[in-house]
């Protein structure tokens, strides 16, 4: 198990974008389940892209992303 003292920035670095991608998967299957039941149309895997795009153009890159080459903005 994983500490929960660990900072945001050491956290993510070690589990890396895989394990995000898998958790946003996860979790979009369990909204379209509860949008089912509610009758509401499914939300598309391009629909979480776009909406993490919008958000990620928010936040502040980590310091170590600063330092590496060829980052994306």
């Amino acid at each position: 198990m994983v500490a929960m003292t660990q900072d945001r920035e050491t956290t993510y670095r070690k589990f890396g974008p895989i394990l995000l991608e898998a958790l946003c998967l996860v979790i979009l299957h369990h909204v379209n389940l509860l949008r089912a039941e509610q009758g509401l149309p499914q939300i598309s895997e391009q629909d979480i892209i776009d909406e993490l795009n919008n958000h990620l153009s928010q936040l502040a890159p980590y310091e170590w992303m600063k330092e590496m080459e060829n980052f994306p903005p």
